[in-house]
């Protein structure tokens, strides 16, 4: 912290490096506020000397920015923009000299105990060292590319500390655990979530699923490429339980023609007249779900479901990629552990061939024993003694 306090002084003390150069004194007053004016001045003096001297001094901010302009564009920057808008908090205004190792590892911490946020709200339970890894994940790779031949911003990267994680289950659920979460939905949400456990497509994919990406008589539908995580197109077949659900929405637009706006007729799911939708795990989701004793169940579970379900039927992982739009084999394999048919041919090859004479002797060995436990805790005939003294002195 650049302002602290000694135990034998009253006054805030100020400490800072930049680029290298520690700066440390006394402020001399007891205001906290003329303090950190005083540090901040301080700080701007040391800058302006070092860039008169010829040197360049880059800031967070500056890499945000050009990182901004190079990625804007990618699929993924709406999650990294998020994870940089909390940096941000953090880091906005220091030199990327002063982001060193000891800085993360305070950083890190700080991120650990910070609280959760819903839309405009916040929980009172602290965030996963997952989510806490994948903003320091976005910090590593800023400060990597930082110091590489592109930016030359960093004379060398700082080690980025990951915290710990523990290998988790994929979280999915039974037909029949599905069934009980649709009879609580309302109708929106229950043919949104029937129609991801139809297909396994992801959240964004249904609730932006346009009518003219669908060939009901073909009985399939696509998603191109630019709205896909891989960045390859899906095509995705349609069973009966989709189809269902497409012709139930052909009819309610039908009814609603008129009444809800043009562009909300574009996309197949509507809610009072809006649309696309952009949530769907939303208060009244998780409220259902620990209602049913599935507390933790999000959308996107429906898609492991999915997948689960298919493995479970007998769904090769190569025809699984191609159906769950996965770039490579690994997300397939993941779900193989649920249906070990293809190990099953090998389980008979370290048979012993017990046969009945193996089995009528375990069944004699475990009467006698039983015969024995009873007659030693009954007291007659058993091996334990009476004797009072040798009991008193066991005792």
């Amino acid at each position: 912290m650049p302002l602290s306090k000694r135990p034998d002084s009253p006054y805030w003390q100020i400490r800072f490096q930049v680029a290298g150069i520690e700066v440390r004194r006394s402020s001399d007053t007891t205001n906290k506020s003329a303090a950190q004016e005083l540090e901040r001045e301080l700080r701007r003096d040391l800058k302006d000397k070092l860039r008169a001297g010829g040197g360049t001094l880059y800031t967070w901010d500056d890499a945000v920015k050009r990182c901004e302009l190079e990625d804007a564009r990618l699929k993924s920057w709406e999650r990294k923009e998020r994870a940089i808008e909390t940096l941000n908090e953090y880091l906005s205004g220091s030199l990327l000299t002063e982001i060193d190792y000891d800085a993360i590892l305070k950083l890190r911490k700080l991120l650990e105990e910070r609280e959760c946020r819903g839309h405009n709200w916040k929980t009172k339970r602290t965030r996963k060292p997952r989510t806490v890894n994948r903003e320091l994940a976005v910090l590593a790779a800023i400060l990597n590319r930082c110091a590489g031949e592109d930016w030359k911003m960093l004379s060398k990267a700082p080690t980025v500390p990951l915290l710990t994680v523990a290998k988790s289950e994929r979280k999915w659920v039974t037909r029949e655990q599905a069934i009980e979460l649709l009879k609580r939905f309302p109708l929106h949400t229950c043919d949104m979530t029937i129609m991801a456990l139809a297909t396994g497509l992801r959240r964004s994919n249904i609730t932006h699923l346009p009518w003219e990406r669908i060939d009901l008589a073909r009985r399939c539908c696509f998603v191109p490429g630019y709205e896909t995580k891989s960045g390859e197109p899906i095509p995705v077949p349609l069973n009966a339980d989709a189809m269902a659900v497409l012709e139930r929405w052909r009819i309610i637009h039908e009814a609603m023609r008129g009444l809800w706006p043009a562009e909300a007729h574009r996309y197949v799911f509507v809610f009072r007249g809006h649309a696309p939708l952009k949530q769907v795990t939303t208060a009244m989701w998780r409220r259902e779900c620990a209602a049913a004793g599935l507390a933790g169940v999000t959308f996107h579970t429906m898609r492991h479901a999915w997948a689960s379900w298919q493995t479970q039927g007998g769904t090769s992982p190569r025809v699984l990629m191609d159906l769950g739009g996965w770039a490579s084999m690994q997300m397939p394999n993941l779900y193989t552990h649920v249906d070990p048919g293809h190990l099953r041919q090998f389980a008979d090859r370290t048979l012993i061939g017990a046969d009945e004479t193996v089995t009528k002797t375990v069944t004699e060995k475990l009467k006698r024993k039983r015969r024995r436990v009873s007659a030693c805790f009954n007291g007659k005939g058993g091996t334990r003694t009476l004797d009072p003294g040798i009991m008193s002195a066991v005792l």
